[in-house]
């Protein structure tokens, strides 16, 4: 019978992978978020443009903020419960690059890119 799968163990992936990942993405979420910052901006985010009628701008900045940082937590937390298989290393990468992006999104969700580089 064929294996579907390589169970060899890949322990070094299975460190490395999640550790990585939780100095990366907050790295490239941060580069971001400055990047965003550059130039005049002087107002509530972005986010908060329906929000600013009621006055809860930071109850919905910070709403937003622990949505993504909690999803990008779930995912790495994923990261540590897949087994150290060699067949599963690309699942492994593909989940890691996937917490990065909710990360990065963050910034992205905060600040209008449309009137900053035009």
């Amino acid at each position: 019978m064929r294996r579907l799968m390589d169970r060899r163990r890949d322990l070094a992936g299975w460190l490395v992978t999640p550790l990585f990942t939780l100095v990366a993405a907050p790295v490239l979420a941060c580069g971001v978020g400055l990047l965003g910052n550059i130039g005049d901006h002087n107002g509530p985010p972005t986010l908060c443009e329906e929000a600013v009628v009621d006055n809860i701008c930071e109850e919905t900045s910070l709403g937003v903020i622990g949505l993504h940082v909690a999803i990008a937590g779930v995912m790495w937390l994923l990261l540590w419960i897949i087994p150290w298989w060699r067949g599963l290393r690309t699942v492994r990468v593909l989940l890691a690059v996937a917490a990065t992006v909710v990360l990065v999104l963050l910034p992205v969700r905060m600040f209008d890119w449309s009137i900053r580089y035009f």
